[in-house]
């Protein structure tokens, strides 16, 4: 009887092991499955070991599996070498430590194409992109469009709107493929009316100003070049003429001219339009320089030299202040018309001091008392 039993557990141990299933949480495993776990309050746990140990598995089987601790992520035996980690599906993230904001910004001033907010984007997926931000003082960023390539790609957000108030404005960054936010901080100042106000408050570097005539008034602000090291200081450049980019075509031309591009370098540039925004007094304080010469003049006069040819030499108004040019009847800026826009040969045939010169004289420009090749005039 005992030699029946031992025979027939030894059977049912080989058949089972030939064909059953293994069911753990289940009496009815799938009948595909060699093992089948079912449980609604625990996980199944593979094996969990470092990378080194890992290594270590001799002879892994092709499809082992494992939990790499190091890594934090599943991986299995690829038959020659262990796949890359198993993770979460590849997505786009910020990068929140690139976030800056470019251009100045200005109480009252509209935002243009220099104002943006530039950020990275960690790249997985290309897919088309939107990213934004909420609206903080008058104002916001928006930019959208496609991937291009995988890896850190650089989004360009583009301001729309008018700050409102002089204060610091902190901006929440949303990508909208996954919900991803970060923050950047926009600094909002003053623009203050013309270079001298600048001067004023302590600016004393030459360059490019905003300023603003009118505040809340309805003209806009624009940006202008500013001189304040040369007598005084605080000097807005109203036009500069260099012959290396020709000859102005007329007055009107002479009057306004590249007024986006202000500077130095800018061969014919001009907002002779806007003197009356600009100066900072009743009369107009004006600074001519010829740069090749080195010679400057500075004076006051009440006379627009815009509105009119001069019928009294000096101009009306006028006060020297120092004066290093004299020839040719000089006696302040009036219209001249012709040749030039204005001159400084005033109630004479002459266009010396010339301001917008149309024709050639002597190969250049008319000044002191030979041609130049560059003028500048100032005002504050």
């Amino acid at each position: 009887m005992y030699k029946l039993r031992f025979t027939l557990l030894l059977i049912l141990v080989c058949s089972g092991y030939s064909f059953c299933q293994v069911g753990i949480g289940t009496t009815s495993p799938d009948p595909s499955s060699v093992l089948h776990v079912e449980s609604t309050e625990q996980g199944f746990l593979p094996p969990r070991m470092t990378a080194l140990q890992r290594d270590n598995i001799a002879s892994p089987a092709e499809g082992l599996f494992i939990y790499n601790l190091d890594s934090s992520c599943f991986q299995y035996y690829k038959g020659t070498s262990w796949s890359n980690c198993l993770g979460e599906m590849a997505s786009n993230a910020l990068d929140c430590s690139s976030s800056a904001a470019t251009g100045s910004y200005h109480t009252e001033t509209p935002l243009n194409a220099s104002n943006t907010i530039t950020i990275d984007v960690l790249v997985n997926v290309i897919e088309p992109y939107t990213v934004s931000t909420n609206t903080v003082n008058g104002y916001s960023f928006s930019g959208s469009g496609n991937f291009t390539s995988v890896g850190v790609n650089t989004i360009v957000l583009t301001g729309l709107g008018t700050p409102i108030a002089n204060q610091t404005d902190t901006f929440t960054i949303t990508f909208a493929n996954n919900g991803d936010v970060c923050t950047t901080d926009v600094a909002i100042t003053t623009v203050f009316s013309n270079c001298l106000e600048y001067l004023n408050i302590g600016a004393t570097t030459d360059g490019v100003y905003t300023i603003d005539p009118d505040g809340a008034g309805p003209i806009n602000s624009y940006d202008c070049y500013c001189d304040m090291t040369n007598n005084g200081g605080g000097w807005t450049l109203v036009f500069n003429h260099n012959t290396s980019g020709g000859y102005w075509t007329n007055d009107v031309q002479s009057s306004e001219f590249n007024v986006g591009s202000p500077g130095l370098t800018t061969a014919k540039y001009s907002i002779l339009s806007k003197l009356d925004e600009i100066k900072s007094t009743a009369n107009y304080e004006f600074r001519l320089h010829y740069p090749t010469l080195d010679l400057t003049n500075h004076w006051r006069q009440a006379f627009d030299p815009r509105s009119g040819a001069s019928g009294v030499n000096p101009v009306v108004g006028y006060v020297g202040i120092d004066i290093a040019m004299t020839n040719n009847s000089w006696g302040g800026l009036e219209l001249s018309g012709g040749n030039t826009y204005l001159d400084g040969t005033v109630s004479s045939g002459n266009w010396f001091y010339s301001i917008g010169s149309v024709n050639v004289w002597n190969g250049g420009i008319p000044s002191n008392s030979e041609a130049v090749n560059s003028v500048q005039l100032f005002v504050r």
